[in-house]
C-alpha cells in the first residue's frame, strides 16, 4: 500500500475517533461556569447533526426530550449549516413552548 494512502487513512481514523458522530444537543460549558458557551439555551434548543447520516426524526427526538424535561414542547425554529463539529457541522434550533 501507498504512504500517502496509509497517511490519509490514518488520518481520517483519527478525526473519526476524535468527533461524535450521532446526533447531539450543544450545551457544552466551561469548568466551573454556568452559563453554557455551546449553542442551546433553556428555552432554544440547538441540535448538531450530519444531514448524510441523521434524519428529521432523530434530531427532533433529542429536542423534543430536552423540551419535554422542561414541560415544553419542542417547535422547529431555524437551521444553520457548518456552525457545529466536522462529523455533525449543522444545526437544528427548537423553540421550547
Amino acid at each position: 500500500m501507498n504512504k500517502s494512502v496509509v497517511g490519509l487513512l490514518f488520518g481520517v481514523c483519527l478525526l473519526g475517533a476524535c468527533s461524535e458522530i450521532r446526533p447531539f444537543i450543544d450545551s457544552r460549558r466551561e469548568a466551573g461556569q454556568v452559563q453554557p458557551i455551546g449553542q442551546s439555551r433553556p428555552n432554544r434548543i440547538a441540535v448538531c447533526y450530519h444531514p448524510l447520516w441523521h434524519n428529521e426524526t432523530e434530531v427532533s427526538a433529542l429536542a423534543a426530550e430536552a423540551c419535554q424535561a422542561q414541560g415544553k414542547k419542542a417547535v422547529p425554529d431555524d437551521r444553520a449549516y457548518f456552525n457545529c463539529r466536522l462529523m455533525t457541522p449543522n444545526t437544528a434550533f427548537y423553540k421550547c413552548e
